[in-house]
């Protein structure tokens, strides 16, 4: 339990340094470590995916 607590921890603490640090990069982008736009795309995806799974899922075991 202790490892899950200190991955979900140190990934957090990982992406808020990001982007503290992109947040006070110039403007033209070039020095930032993370492209942001991307990532919301990418996250979009898989939360739309998670939740087709979730109702399919869901569908399933009250049919059964």
């Amino acid at each position: 339990m202790r490892l899950v607590v200190g991955m979900i921890l140190g990934i957090s603490i990982a992406l808020v340094l990001a982007f503290l640090h992109d947040s006070s990069a110039p403007a033209d982008g070039q020095h930032q470590i993370v492209n942001w736009q991307v990532l919301g795309a990418v996250t979009h995806d898989q939360m739309a995916a998670l939740q087709r799974l979730w109702t399919d899922t869901n569908a399933m075991v009250h049919k059964a």
